[in-house]
C-alpha cells in the first residue's frame, strides 16, 4: 500500500503516519505545507528514514494531484485543516485515489456527501469524518443501533482530561482551529428528524463517564455527527446530539482565547508584518506539539480522551439502551499521547480501502461503511479501550 497523507506535520497527522509505517508496513509520503515542520515531525518519531517527506499544500488541488500521480498512491489521508477537504477529494477523483479526512465540521461534510455520485463513477471510496469524534463515535452508533429493531436517540459526549495532582490548561488533542470554530459557530443538532440550529454551548447537562472522570458537564457545539447520523443510521433514529465537557481549566482559556479576538481571520499589521490572530494562534499551537514531541514520553498513564455514545430505542417493542464508553489513555510504552485515537481510525480505514476490505464506491460517513466489530477490535490493538453496555426492560404484565 502506498499512502499520501496530508496535514504531516500536525499532531494527528504525524501519528498517523507512524501508524501506517508501524502497523502496516505502509509506503507513505508524509507532506505538509513547511518542509521543515514535517521534517522535524518525522525525525522526533525516529520516521525520517522509513517515509518520503514532501512540502505540499493541501488546498492546491492541482500539486495534490500531479503529486499522487507521480506517487501512483493508493489511498490519500488528509490531516489538514478541514476546509482543505474539498480540494483534495477532487485531487482524488483526477487520479483515481481512495481518500479519508478527519471531519468536516457539519457543512462541509454535507458539502462532501453531494459528490456521491462523482465518486460512484469513479469507481472509488471517500469515507469521511474518520477520526476519534467524528469516527470512534459514529461507529459506536451504528454499532449500537444494529442490536436495536427501531432507534430513537443518539447522544454524544467527548471530554479529556488528565490525572495530575495540579489541573494547568493544556492543548486539545485535535485542531486549536476547530476549537475556535467550535466556540464561534452556531451547533446544529438532529431533532424531531430535522437540523436545528442551537445557540453556541448551549445544551447544558451533566452526564457521569468512565472513571475515573466522574461526572462532567458538557454543552452543544458543532460538529459532524449529527449532520450524518440520523439519516445514515435509519431505524427511525429521531434525534442526534453531540456536546463536549470542556475540562474547565480549558474552558476558561478557549473562552478567553474567543473574547480576545484569536478565532478572527482578519489579518492585523505586527511591525513590518501581517498576520490574522487565527494564523498565529495556530503556529503558537503548532510549535507546542512539536516541542511536545521531543519530550521524554511519561512512564505511567495519566491523560485521556474519553467519549460516551448512548443509543436508545426498541428492541423487540421493549425500550433498550446500548451505551458505549470509549476511553483512551497515552501509552508509556509506545510514547504516543492519547490523540492517538484520532490518528488510528484514518490509518486502518486507508489499510482498509487498499486492501479492498472496503469496497463500496462512494461517499460515506464511516457509520455508513465501517463494518464495527472489525474495526473495534483493530483500535483495540493500540489500546483504544471500547466497552458496550446493554439494558433492556421487560414488562411481566
Amino acid at each position: 500500500m502506498k499512502t499520501l497523507v496530508l496535514g504531516a506535520s500536525g499532531q494527528i497527522g504525524a501519528y498517523t503516519v507512524q501508524d501506517l509505517v508501524e502497523f502496516y508496513k505502509a509506503e507513505v509520503i508524509a507532506a505538509s505545507r513547511k518542509l521543515a515542520n514535517v521534517k522535524k515531525a518525522m525525525w522526533d518519531l525516529r520516521l525520517a528514514d522509513r517515509v518520503k517527506i514532501i512540502e505540499l499544500d493541501a488546498s492546491n488541488t492541482g500539486d495534490v494531484a500531479k503529486l499522487a500521480e507521480a506517487e501512483k498512491v493508493d489511498t490519500v489521508v488528509n490531516c489538514a485543516w478541514y476546509q482543505t477537504n474539498l480540494s483534495v477529494m477532487e485531487a482524488c477523483i483526477r487520479v483515481g485515489a481512495h481518500y479519508t479526512d478527519l471531519g468536516g465540521l457539519f457543512d462541509t461534510t454535507l458539502k462532501q456527501l453531494q459528490l456521491d455520485e462523482k465518486w460512484k463513477s469513479a469507481g472509488i471510496n471517500a469515507t469521511i469524518g474518520l477520526g476519534s469524534t467524528p469516527g470512534l463515535t459514529n461507529i459506536a452508533g451504528a454499532a449500537g443501533a444494529a442490536k436495536l429493531d427501531k432507534v430513537e436517540t443518539i447522544n454524544i459526549y467527548c471530554t479529556w482530561g488528565n490525572t495530575l495532582p495540579v489541573k494547568e490548561p493544556g492543548w486539545p488533542g485535535y485542531s486549536i482551529r476547530t476549537v475556535m470554530d467550535e466556540f464561534t459557530q452556531e451547533p446544529v443538532m438532529w431533532l424531531d428528524g430535522k437540523h436545528v440550529k442551537q445557540p453556541v454551548l448551549s445544551g447544558e447537562t451533566t452526564v457521569a463517564m468512565q472513571d475515573p472522570i466522574g461526572k462532567i458537564t458538557a454543552y452543544f457545539v458543532k460538529h459532524s455527527e449529527p449532520a450524518t447520523m440520523g439519516r445514515y443510521i435509519g431505524k427511525g433514529c429521531r434525534n442526534v446530539t453531540f456536546r463536549i465537557g470542556f475540562p474547565s481549566t480549558d474552558l476558561a482559556t478557549f473562552k478567553t482565547l474567543k473574547n480576545l479576538g484569536f478565532a478572527d481571520m482578519t489579518e492585523i499589521a505586527i511591525g513590518e508584518a501581517r498576520v490574522s490572530p487565527l494564523d498565529f494562534l495556530t503556529a503558537m499551537y503548532q510549535r507546542a506539539i512539536s516541542k511536545s514531541r521531543g519530550e521524554p514520553p511519561s512512564r505511567e498513564e495519566y491523560e485521556y480522551d474519553a467519549f460516551r455514545i448512548d443509543v436508545f430505542g426498541l428492541r423487540k417493542e421493549s425500550p433498550a439502551t446500548v451505551t458505549y464508553h470509549i476511553i483512551t489513555w497515552n501509552d508509556p510504552e509506545r510514547g504516543i499521547s492519547s490523540a492517538r485515537d484520532t490518528s488510528v481510525p484514518p490509518s486502518v480505514v486507508s489499510e482498509w480501502q487498499a486492501k479492498e476490505k472496503i469496497k463500496k464506491a462512494g461517499v460515506f460517513p464511516p457509520e455508513a461503511i465501517v463494518d464495527p466489530v472489525p474495526f473495534f477490535v483493530e483500535v483495540g490493538k493500540r489500546k483504544i479501550r471500547i466497552e458496550e453496555h446493554f439494558t433492556e426492560t421487560r414488562k411481566f404484565y
